[in-house]
């Protein structure tokens, strides 16, 4: 089958769009004729090598929908050769301490789909039955394609452990990314009063559009936190949601207010920030990492995709071909929501 795999870390020159074996089903396994891939910064790191130590060649890809072609006799569920689904990214053992006591987010043999297996940017792929979640037969592939990891992540960080709230006032760093703009979209539906934050104004237009109250250029405003407090009449808001890291780390513990709540999942400006203890000290602050996210939150996150509530939010499509380019395209940081591979 044609695929997009490296056998050697590098640019995006180390992309190589050509032939791979058909994957088999597995005992508990379906196969899926993929219809669509999207793009991750992991996609990025697992090419370039960084912090990844896994066997070689890999197919990339960790977002995937597609039709179900093959279903192991074994196979958990009800599923049907025929059905229109995309893939929970992570797959877990079930048999470990975390799993056994209903802690799955905690899987100590948990496997990533395009990082530890192969994943969609190729015709066929294959992954447990129980990490495939049917979409609306009005959803494409493609629009289908962006939503698990960003939609997971964005409603692990926002609902499950910031707790969100209808009124609650909230900070959504990085607004052109999958995750930032797939958490604006989150927060409204709870009803909280979004600010948000990018770096270019074709892209705050785009977020107003998806439901953002208040935008801020952080090229124009790098006082995040001073404009934060101008537009809470001084408060700060409840809760902030960082996809950033490193260059915002500050900005984003002074735009809180006493008690407020910080959940971080990104450190793509970097992962190491220097910290003014007394900004703790003096306001009792909640900070949090994302760590690890369950089946049954992605169960979750599904139905409110299947009632119509969450949508994928597609920038630009490629082939299959095209992959390196889409990578060329990531770096840049000139899109917004996601980059999409059609197979």
């Amino acid at each position: 089958m044609k695929a997009v795999y490296i056998d050697q870390h590098g640019g995006p020159e180390a992309l190589t769009h050509g032939e791979r074996p058909e994957p088999e089903v597995a005992p508990g396994e379906v196969m899926l004729r993929v219809g669509g891939s999207a793009l991750n910064h992991l996609d990025l790191s697992l090419r370039a090598g960084t912090g990844y130590r896994g066997g070689l060649p890999r197919i990339l890809g960790c977002d995937i929908a597609g039709e179900v072609v093959n279903i192991s006799p074994e196979a958990p569920g009800d599923l049907k050769v025929g059905d229109r689904v995309l893939l929970d990214n992570r797959t877990k053992c079930g048999a470990c301490p975390s799993c056994l006591q209903g802690l799955d987010q905690y899987c100590a043999n948990q496997k990533r789909l395009g990082v530890d297996l192969d994943g969609g940017h190729a015709e066929y792929v294959t992954a447990p039955a129980i990490n495939a979640h049917r979409i609306p037969d009005s959803m494409s592939f493609t629009e289908a394609a962006a939503l698990p990891i960003a939609a997971h992540t964005a409603w692990h960080c926002l609902v499950t452990q910031g707790q969100i709230r209808p009124w609650d006032d909230v900070l959504i760093q990085a607004a052109g990314s999958g995750v930032g703009s797939m958490g604006i979209q989150i927060a409204k539906m709870f009803g909280a009063r979004v600010i948000t934050t990018a770096g270019s104004d074709w892209k705050l237009e785009k977020a107003r559009a998806l439901g953002a109250d208040e935008v801020i250029n952080y090229r124009e405003t790098p006082d995040i936190s001073r404009r934060v407090k101008e537009l809470t009449d001084g408060r700060g808001v409840d809760l902030v949601f960082d996809v950033v890291g490193a260059d915002v780390w500050e900005e984003n513990l002074l735009s809180l207010k006493p008690g407020g709540r910080l959940v971080i999942t990104g450190v793509t400006s970097g992962a190491r920030a220097s910290m003014d203890l007394s900004i703790l000290q003096g306001r009792p602050l909640q900070l949090m990492g994302s760590g690890g996210r369950s089946r049954r939150t992605f169960a979750d996150m599904m139905k409110m995709v299947n009632q119509g509530s969450l949508h994928g939010i597609v920038d630009r499509v490629f082939p299959l071909a095209g992959v390196a380019e889409a990578h060329r395209v990531m770096e840049s940081r000139e899109f917004f929501g996601k980059l999409v591979i059609e197979s």
